[in-house]
């Protein structure tokens, strides 16, 4: 809980202090009724405070489970933001799924690291599902529009994505020596996800900046 607090506590200073405004950070709050935004900001904090009290109970298994609860809330939130109709591709359940994949795989890489049994089947499971996921939403692009068309040759393209891949697949043929190296499978898996996002963001980025921007106006 201590390193998912300190987590959490890096991620929430990175999002503020991106905003075209951080000394205005508060007003993120004020649209809860309209913007996923405001609802994403909210769900952070709920998470935060529910694992800090989780800490400071000690682990106690009922705030453990409230924490987890606000947890994959907060992920199904942060999906819906990026599923903006200005985004025609990910305008759909595309984000949330690829959020909740990241949790699964990152989830199971980190556990022996934490000195917690292994979940290598689970690990290896998702990491196929990733790959299978990365790959097929392309491929699925290519018979929509022209907006979904760019989008898939963009990705398709992209140096970050085809290393992204190679970088899960990697972590797959070491998941196969079971939690022998913990560390390596790790950064594997991080770097692919990471890659992964840099094609996400780079390619919506456009986009979703237009997107935020509204949406921060009606917080003004």
């Amino acid at each position: 809980m201590l390193v998912t607090g300190l987590v959490l506590a890096l991620a929430s200073i990175a999002a503020i202090l991106h905003l075209a405004h951080p000394d205005r950070a508060y007003n993120a709050l004020i649209n809860l009724r309209h913007a996923w935004l405001s609802r994403e900001i909210l769900g952070a904090t709920l998470f935060g405070a529910a694992v800090g009290v989780t800490f400071l109970a000690k682990g106690h298994k009922a705030m453990a489970l409230i924490a987890s609860v606000f947890g994959v809330l907060l992920v199904a939130v942060q999906g819906m933001t990026y599923a903006a109709p200005a985004m025609v591709a990910i305008a759909n359940g595309f984000t949330m799924l690829l959020f909740f994949i990241t949790v699964w795989v990152m989830g199971c890489a980190a556990i022996p690291l934490l000195k917690l049994r292994p979940a290598v089947p689970a690990l290896r499971q998702g990491i196929v599902v990733c790959i299978a996921v990365l790959i097929a939403a392309p491929l699925v692009w290519l018979s929509g529009g022209t907006v979904m068309q760019m989008t898939a040759r963009s990705w398709l393209a992209s140096p970050f994505y085809l290393a992204s891949l190679v970088c899960l697949a990697l972590a797959f043929v070491a998941s196969r020596h079971g939690d022998s190296r913990p560390k390596l499978l790790f950064v594997l898996l991080f770097v692919g996800v990471f890659l992964s996002r840099l094609v996400f963001f780079w390619r919506h980025g456009e986009y979703y900046c237009e997107y935020r921007a509204f949406v921060l106006t009606m917080m003004q």
